[in-house]
């Protein structure tokens, strides 16, 4: 039995979209496929057991049948958090050895999702290097290309690991990057005994989110469409300056929302003209009635908050940032992207199996 721990050096860089493809992969290519994910911070109560949203989204994605007991046998709720700072909480790394002993019976490979970072659960002493130490588990660093600062974390993460790295997969290398990654970054880590496995791009469609998500990340009042919260947002558009200006962005920019004063109606009129996806409207300031029921007419949401505009703009790019995968639209995309890009020949010689 082979287990693979799937990590990364900061948070959200694509943990569960690895996760997904390779564990949908490996089914497809006839292995027994086991996955659990030692701690998370998402609390879920499932049929009476708390687990992590996250691990529960995966488990049914891959169609698994693990008891829902042994999917995350450690979640950071409020209470375990308070208790961790009192004192040393016992017994968390025996639940999970435990778990993982369950899973991983009559298993080919268990996949092991790790927490936000490497160094995740730390103070719980369940931190990701430790996790992957006790399991004896090779571990797939999955993270972003940040420039400068990507190589550094490569390294350290490899220095910490040892021969527990398997490789890496690059992920959200962005087009204009494109060249550089594969002509100079991926040299240098081959040089550096850190295989690649892929490189993942920019995807405009797993970068996106959906719209009732920003209205709640926003807190905002929904005007209108409340039937299309479901919608995907890949791109935001500011709506501060001419009319004539804002209409050439928002009709050449698929699936876009427009961030725009609440008192700018000749903007409002024109993103619903040019069928944005959404409208948010800032200031706490409404729209007169024609912008609203043109907008309902084409199905259009508008959304008003209390914020300005800047602060809106910060917190949709957060949001951005965070979002996970949970829109089906997204992880077909997503595990499409790993089929396609990583090398899964050369994983699964690294990782010691064969189909």
């Amino acid at each position: 039995m082979v287990s693979l721990y799937v990590g990364s050096s900061r948070g959200y860089s694509g943990k569960n979209l690895t996760v997904m493809g390779i564990g949908q992969r490996l089914r497809n290519d006839g292995f027994k496929v086991g996955y659990f994910k030692p701690f998370g911070r998402l609390p879920i109560m499932v049929e009476g057991v708390l687990t992590d949203k996250d691990a529960w989204f995966i488990h049914r994605v891959l169609m698994l049948k693990d008891p829902i007991e042994t999917l995350c046998p450690v979640v950071m709720t409020q209470d375990l958090m308070v208790e961790s700072c009192c004192a040393e909480v016992p017994g968390l790394q025996e639940k999970i050895l435990e778990a993982f002993e369950t899973v991983s019976k009559r298993k080919d490979v268990v996949l092991i999702g790790g927490a936000g970072e490497l160094e995740s659960g730390k103070s719980l002493n369940i931190s990701g290097y430790g996790i992957i130490e006790k399991l004896g588990a090779r571990a797939l660093l999955v993270d972003q290309y940040e420039r400068e600062f990507f190589l550094d974390a490569v390294l350290d993460t490899h220095e910490r690991l040892g021969s527990h790295l398997l490789g890496a997969i690059i992920n959200r290398v962005h087009a204009g990057y494109a060249d550089k990654v594969q002509e100079l970054i991926v040299p240098f880590l081959e040089r550096s005994e850190i295989p690649v496995f892929g490189i993942l791009p920019d995807d405009a469609v797993l970068g996106s989110v959906m719209i009732g998500d920003v209205v709640e990340a926003l807190a905002g009042d929904v005007l209108c469409g409340r039937n299309k919260m479901d919608g995907l947002i890949e791109h935001f558009l500011i709506g501060g300056m001419q009319v004539d200006r804002a209409l050439e962005y928002i009709r050449k920019t698929r699936n876009n929302a427009v961030i725009v004063g609440g008192d700018r109606a000749d903007i409002h009129l024109a993103a619903v003209e040019a069928m944005t996806q959404c409208l948010v409207l800032t200031g706490n300031l409404y729209p007169n009635e024609i912008v609203v029921s043109r907008a309902e007419l084409r199905g259009i949401p508008i959304v008003v908050v209390r914020d300005d505009t800047y602060s809106v703009a910060k917190k949709v790019e957060d949001v951005s940032r965070k979002l996970r995968l949970r829109e089906k639209e997204k992880v077909y995309c997503g595990i499409r992207l790993i089929e396609e890009k990583v090398d899964f020949e050369r994983l699964y010689e690294a990782m010691g199996i064969s189909v």
